[in-house]
């Protein structure tokens, strides 16, 4: 489903040309057009768009009765999926200079080298807080205006400034302790006539403008509010480290699986210490499923080296660590489930079958040399294997398999194949969706962040920046 934000314009741009757009963006589709924000009228030849072009590049376009009349592409390419960009683009065509007529900002620093570049004739209007003509849909965030060209990622604090081009220090920051730029949450603007500021704070109305200019867009599809801000990001799968880029689906918290085809994906983050908690569901369109595991992965262990054989052999743990395929793995829905470790834990019995939409609770503790794991299903933790005990995260006894970490980093891996059809995992890391489902409890840690369906065990946390940064 195609999920936008629109607004048409009901005001006279305050200055058309001079602008500011401010936005943070955290990406997770690669090599792919996508329009993040566009003013779309006269069926999209009078146009401006600020996009991510195929080539991992971003792109900013105005066009005028169907020709181009401003053009910039960066050089740099823009593919860490792990963190978030701040960025501002500043249009003034006052300037003399051609060159300083459109001026991009990453992070603070402006970009300066062009893979293509052609600038706005000085004094002309942008089109980009103003009415076009024909048909207008005005300004749109997440897709062209006709639909297309869809944006798969996270976006957060957009200002829209119409008629001042404000510096990327209005909006952002280097933080005085951990160098890291980040926001300023409530920046001294003037928004203009057209401007506006969406902060996505009410999940009920995401819509909402805070400029003070009452602005507010109207929402279609099925945009969710993400936990994740550009000051504590949580983790989700990385379509770097996926064998298939387009597998990856519903912002990096899923993967799916085809027809006789293991296929799978690694975490954006992993950890060499502290007790970790992470939710599953396999979902299947098929009867049954094959070959579905979850997995702790040792660091090293790369997605298109682990599957790089199909079927059975392909699963994470079973292979050696010659081939690069070290992990620690639980496959669910088999007949009798297996725990899996190639690095001298063997394969034993552990568990019952799961069936499609159970959901699957694995708890971590990497906090000592001698480390643990946990599984369970739909709020109850697995017997020890070969035991009538309990698994009991929270006071450390009973798990699944004891390992030694070593000095090695660890994550969360997911690969699936269905017997027929098409099969999706859904990974909870605590954005309190397995898909667009929303958990029916909202459990958080005991930091009070994320939102599983079970209670975290005592100790135990989602795995997100803040966390790691204090446990991890």
């Amino acid at each position: 489903m195609t999920s936008s934000l629109t607004r048409d314009f009901t005001a006279t741009p305050t200055n058309a040309k001079k602008f500011t757009i401010s936005f943070w963006l955290k990406k997770v589709r690669l090599g792919s057009n996508q329009i993040m924000l566009t003013n779309y009228g006269n069926s999209g030849n009078d146009d401006f768009q600020v996009q991510l072009r195929n080539d991992d590049t971003i792109g900013i376009l105005d066009y005028k009765s169907g020709g181009v009349v401003a053009n910039h592409e960066t050089t740099r390419t823009f593919q860490d999926t792990t963190s978030w960009y701040h960025i501002v683009v500043a249009g003034d065509s006052t300037q003399s200079t051609a060159a300083n007529r459109l001026r991009l900002y990453v992070n603070g620093l402006e970009e300066t080298s062009w893979a293509s570049l052609s600038s706005i004739t000085q004094d002309a209007d942008w089109n980009w807080n103003k009415e076009q003509g024909g048909t207008s849909v005005g300004h749109v965030i997440g897709t062209a205006g006709n639909g297309s060209n869809i944006f798969h990622g996270y976006l957060a604090h957009i200002h829209n400034v119409d008629g001042t081009a404000y510096a990327p220090t209005t909006f952002g920051e280097t933080d005085s302790t951990t160098g890291e730029w980040k926001p300023i949450l409530n920046p001294s603007v003037t928004y203009g006539n057209n401007g506006w500021f969406l902060k996505f704070e009410n999940a009920g109305a995401l819509g909402t403008d805070s400029s003070g200019n009452s602005a507010t867009f109207t929402v279609s599809g099925d945009l969710k509010q993400s936990v994740s801000t550009p000051t504590n990001t949580f983790a989700t799968l990385d379509a770097n480290q996926a064998y298939d880029k387009s597998h990856v689906r519903y912002a990096s918290t899923a993967f799916l699986g085809t027809s006789g085809s293991a296929r799978g994906c690694n975490s954006t983050f992993m950890m060499n210490d502290g007790k970790w908690y992470v939710e599953f569901k396999p979902a299947s369109a098929s009867t049954s499923a094959d070959n579905t595991t979850i997995s702790l992965i040792k660091n090293g262990t790369f997605a298109n080296i682990r599957w790089k054989y199909e079927g059975s052999n392909a699963i994470p743990g079973k292979e050696t660590g010659s081939n690069g395929c070290e992990a620690i793995s639980y496959q669910p829905m088999t007949g009798t489930p297996n725990l899996i470790d190639d690095g001298g834990g063997g394969t034993v019995n552990y568990g019952s079958q799961a069936s499609a939409n159970d959901i699957i609770m694995m708890a971590v503790d990497l906090s000592a040399a001698t480390s643990k794991i946990w599984f369970g299903k739909n709020g109850t933790w697995f017997n020890a294997p070969g035991t009538s005990n309990a698994g009991d995260p929270a006071n450390g006894n009973y798990a699944g398999l004891s390992f030694a970490k070593g000095d090695d980093f660890w994550g969360i891996g997911v690969t699936t194949v269905a017997s027929s059809g098409n099969q999706y995992i859904y990974v909870n890391f605590g954005e309190g969706r397995f898909g667009t489902t929303a958990v029916s409890s909202a459990n958080a840690d005991g930091a009070s962040l994320g939102a599983f369906e079970y209670a975290v065990p005592s100790g135990f946390y989602s795995i997100c920046t803040k966390n790691i940064k204090t446990y991890g």
